[in-house]
């Protein structure tokens, strides 16, 4: 399906689309735009409609619903205009008015929309996350349709990128670890709803002035009304159809398969946040960090990271849909929360730039990367925590035991012999590997939620195993007391 690319913004729009459906400009030759428009108001079902009002921004002051008082316009977007107001019937508080005026004034686009807007309204009046600004009501005044949302005091992190760039700094891979894990929640959130954000980007993300935490705004659904009232396209059966299904998204942020096929799915999100993760540490736009020969993106050129995040974000970054994480979880999963006071902050190195240490106040240290369970027991290459290292008690009194709940099976050779031959030495030189290796091998052998977790795991087997062992020897001493007394009592004097 052919389609018109926006010289200003470089939205894919669909082919017959007059205005840019993300920054409203025209998509019309200069030439022909009016011609254009002269031949879509002969179409009008009322070719008496003034549609000089569309162009219109509320003024200062105005007054919607006898409620809503104008401050001031925020901005223009693919739905259309977006307003500051005073709702008089909250104690002044601050709100976003999110206008849709559509283009063809005619009553049934302007029922359609209405339609589509009360659609999208109870979809958001269902969530509640303290990181997605709430909605509060939909309403209509004349000919247009407003959405009311809470106003989110900050900047976005695309105002907050172009601060930094200024400055010759960057976001650090401290920063966007703490983003990932701030952010992902969220979209987990989402995700479980069966919504798609669809256009995860810097200037879709604003951090919060008041706690400093990541608010994601305008999800897609509400761009989606305003390209099927303002761009329809009529099949060969003739029936409205979108142009384009649910091609929403930034070109560069968006994946491949969501701007040419519509497909949007929990691995386009992420895939925009790995791109949104890329240009905070770099600094530059999508387009500049792809190679041109090979279309991949230049990651290793422009940023230097540690491994295990290096993994993380190619994973995002995949160009096939199959080989992304599936789902937020599986981030988080990776970047697990660790409460031990010993973890390591890892900061990024930027090349040719200055990677800003952010203040503990705002950016506490990110935690290791979680890679338990990798099931490369042997491997000495493979990482391991410098936490877990030591000595494991609990391996090394009950290797036969500890070894079941661990996943170490080669502990189980343990019980390959019982016999007087070789009196037992199967368990004790067990015992004695398993003491020095166990904790390494039993780290990668399952999965664990975090280090804590797993050093809780092992001292419950040190506890157990130091209460067996007491046990028996106890028994022990029992048993020859009584021997010996029973002897003694035998023996005369």
């Amino acid at each position: 399906m052919n389609s018109i690319i926006c010289m200003k913004c470089e939205q894919i729009n669909p082919s017959r689309a007059s205005f840019c459906s993300r920054c409203g400009a025209s998509l019309l030759p200069p030439s022909s735009s009016l011609l254009d428009t002269n031949l879509d108001n002969s179409n009008l079902d009322n070719s008496n409609l003034d549609n000089s009002n569309l162009d219109n921004k509320l003024e200062t002051g105005s007054r919607l619903r006898d409620r809503y008082i104008i401050q001031r316009t925020l901005g223009q977007g693919g739905f259309g205009k977006t307003y500051l107001a005073k709702d008089t019937g909250r104690f002044n508080e601050l709100v976003t008015l999110k206008e849709l005026t559509p283009r063809n004034q005619g009553t049934q686009p302007i029922e359609k929309a209405e339609e589509l807007f009360q659609r999208e309204a109870t979809m958001l009046h269902k969530l509640s996350s303290p990181q997605i600004p709430r909605f509060w009501e939909f309403f209509r005044d004349g000919k247009r349709l407003f959405l009311v949302q809470d106003y989110i005091e900050g900047k976005t992190y695309q105002t907050l990128l172009e601060e930094r760039v200024s400055k010759g700094e960057r976001f650090s891979e401290t920063e966007i670890l703490q983003l990932f894990q701030q952010l992902l929640p969220v979209l987990s959130y989402l995700h479980q709803l069966g919504i798609i954000h669809r256009d995860i980007a810097p200037d879709n993300i604003i951090r919060r002035a008041s706690d400093g935490l990541p608010v994601l705004i305008d999800l897609g659904g509400v761009k989606q009304i305003a390209l099927e009232v303002n761009t329809p396209v009529t099949s060969g059966q003739n029936s409205a159809i979108y142009a384009g299904g649910t091609c929403l998204g930034k070109v560069g942020y968006a994946p491949d398969e969501q701007l040419r096929l519509g497909i949007a799915a929990p691995h386009s999100d992420l895939y925009a946040l790995g791109v949104t993760a890329l240009v905070l540490m770099t600094g530059k736009q999508p387009q500049e960090l792809v190679d041109p020969y090979t279309l991949s993106w230049r990651t290793e050129e422009e940023v230097t990271l540690s491994p295990d995040f290096n993994t993380i974000l190619s994973r995002l970054l995949a160009s096939q849909p199959s080989e992304r994480f599936q789902s937020a979880e599986q981030v988080l999963d990776l970047i697990q929360t660790d409460d031990s006071d010993d973890s390591k902050v890892r900061e990024t190195e930027m090349k040719g730039t200055v990677a800003v240490t952010p203040q503990s106040k705002s950016y506490p240290p990110p935690t290791p990367i979680n890679n338990s369970g990798c099931k490369q027991v042997f491997d000495e290459s493979v990482p391991v925590p410098a936490e877990i290292q030591g000595w494991n008690w609990g391996a090394f009194c009950l290797p036969g035991l500890w070894c079941v709940t661990n996943q170490v099976w080669i502990g189980l050779i343990a019980w390959t012999d019982l016999s007087l031959v070789t009196g037992f030495l199967a368990w004790p030189v067990m015992g004695i590997i398993l003491g020095i290796k166990g904790n390494e091998w039993a780290w990668k052998s399952r999965r664990w939620k975090s280090i804590k977790t797993f050093k809780r795991h092992q001292r419950g087997w040190a506890i157990t195993s130091f209460v067996i062992i007491g046990m028996i020897v106890t028994l022990l001493l029992l048993l020859f007391l009584v021997f010996f007394i029973g002897i003694t009592s035998l023996v005369p004097w």
